[in-house]
């Protein structure tokens, strides 16, 4: 494997990641018409299940995936389950664009909490990128402009 960066494989990848994302999107809006959102949250785990299930038995079962913090990765399991269900249910509630721009606010997100965690160093350049990719999540978004419908009676 060569181990240099290459930018076509980093697009390819992220082509690839945004095509999966928007197939889970229209596939969980699709499938939200037939069953609620915790049905649809049931399924989908029993299916991930049994697609990670051979990986597991291949790599040496169960016993390899043992942890001593078991507490932590149930805490992030049932956070990833709540962020999940919430994703979910958003793409019943407002259109596929906006669900999408504001799931792109997760680097964003990473990179404040990197700051705050971490100890990451917050240099002109994120906080750039940070202030230009919220101004690209509100003009998609576009926060109040739906919301607000302001009458005055005279």
């Amino acid at each position: 494997m060569d181990p240099t960066p290459s930018r076509t494989k980093a697009a390819l990848w992220m082509a690839g990641w945004l095509a999966l994302l928007l197939i889970a999107a229209v596939a969980g809006r699709e499938a939200t018409r037939e069953m609620n959102v915790f049905q649809l949250m049931e399924v989908r785990s029993v299916i991930g299940f049994f697609m990670l299930y051979p990986l597991i038995r291949i790599n040496g079962g169960f016993s390899v995936v043992k942890t001593a913090r078991l507490e932590v990765h149930i805490a992030r399991n049932l956070i990833h389950y709540g962020a999940q269900l919430g994703w979910f249910f958003a793409l019943t509630l407002i259109p596929i664009g906006q669900v999408v721009a504001i799931e792109f606010t997760m680097p964003i997100w990473t990179a404040i909490l990197a700051v705050s965690f971490l100890g990451e160093r917050m240099t002109r350049w994120k906080i750039a990128a940070i202030a230009l990719g919220l101004v690209g999540v509100i003009v998609i978004v576009r926060p109040a402009t739906a919301l607000v419908g302001i009458r005055l009676r005279y």
